[in-house]
């Protein structure tokens, strides 16, 4: 009798570390689940603003008046104006341009595809990108000066880099006959 008292009392610290083993491996499970999920709702929580803002784009874009840009007495273009609610774990947001084309981590702000383009990437999700009609979407990062709102030069995309609630307009302008969406905030 006296031995299977022993045997039992020495199965009891393997017991408890086996438990404190199932424990921590269930709380490692959870915390990289947890992540994960946070990552796919932050990408899902964009991507659902930017097909909203694509459809309000497309609409301007078929039924506005579009300001011609180089005339100095022109009437302001039509607008739209659209807040976006971005996530903390936002690294970039950009339209026209894919700000990281070298997966480097250097954001350049040239122009992509003509400007035809919204890429965005939260922390430790991959770059999503959204190609738009070229013909329709162009987008132009807008430059103030004069007391107007321009293109700079022959144009570059705009990059936003930080989080939370900001609100950007879009006016429909034109350069040559041909039609931009110039975004400013």
């Amino acid at each position: 009798m006296r031995r299977v008292t022993t045997v039992a009392s020495e199965m009891i610290p393997i017991r408890l570390l086996m438990s404190i083993a199932i424990v921590a491996a269930i709380t490692i499970m959870i915390v990289a689940g947890h992540s994960v999920l946070c990552v796919i709702l932050a990408e899902h929580h964009l991507e659902s603003q930017c097909l909203s803002l694509e459809s309000t784009l497309y609409s301007m874009v078929q039924s506005g008046v579009a300001r011609d840009i180089d005339e100095v007495g022109a009437f302001e273009g039509t607008k739209r104006t659209y807040t976006l609610d971005l996530p903390d774990s936002l690294l970039y947001l950009s339209f026209g341009v894919d700000p990281d084309s070298n997966n480097d981590g250097i954001l350049e702000s040239g122009l992509t595809s003509d400007g035809s383009i919204v890429c965005y990437k939260v922390s430790g999700g991959s770059k999503q990108i959204k190609w738009l009609p070229e013909e329709d979407i162009r987008f132009r990062k807008g430059n103030y000066t004069q007391g107007k709102w321009t293109i700079g030069g022959t144009g570059e995309g705009l990059i936003l880099t930080s989080e939370g609630t900001i609100t950007l307009t879009f006016e429909l302008v034109e350069r040559n006959h041909e039609k931009f969406i110039l975004v400013y905030w």
